[in-house]
């Protein structure tokens, strides 16, 4: 059995089917970045002058191939604002390779802005389109990401606290 359909009632249905599709492409990584888990550390305080350096955590703070995430009072290009970075502590063959246990990034993926996490054991990942970043360098090892992740510098003191002093 045939059903008749008509021309308008065919382009209505694809065109449904389109926006269903893209609405399923686009809401996919909002709901997995609004499910995942975030800790944000740091006091930033969006009324005051930028204070840099700004205490982002304590080395015992973090285990060795771990995370943490943090607010940057300033954005990479020195405008202020609120800007996600993570704060790592290397595993052991890439703290020998880094010549440091911690290294510091932005958080935003360089391709589309999604937010980017440490995949233990792995590399820099971003899950929006299978983004790898090196967690020693920041630079890109897979995926349509063409620039490095910028990279923020630190300064730790004598009690083991880790301060973000700027971007590099």
């Amino acid at each position: 059995m045939m059903v008749d359909v008509s021309r308008r009632d065919f382009i209505k249905g694809g065109l449904l089917a389109s926006i269903a599709l893209a609405a399923a492409a686009a809401g996919a990584p909002l709901i997995q970045y609004l499910t995942s888990e975030r800790v944000v550390v740091g006091k930033v305080s969006g009324g005051e002058k930028s204070k840099l350096p700004m205490k982002i955590a304590n080395k015992n703070d973090l285990q060795p191939d771990s995370q943490i995430q943090f607010m940057m009072p300033l954005n990479p290009d020195g405008s202020r604002g609120q800007h996600p970075s993570i704060l790592i502590r290397l595993r052991s063959e890439l703290a020998q390779k880094a010549g440091t246990e911690f290294k510091a990034f932005s958080a935003i993926c360089t391709h589309l802005g999604c937010i980017v996490h440490l995949e233990p054991g792995d590399d820099i990942y971003c899950p929006c389109h299978a983004g790898y970043f090196d967690p020693v360098t920041g630079n890109v090892l897979a995926g349509p990401p063409k620039k490095p992740l910028p990279e923020i510098e630190l300064k730790i003191d004598e009690n083991g606290d880790i301060y973000a002093v700027g971007w590099k």
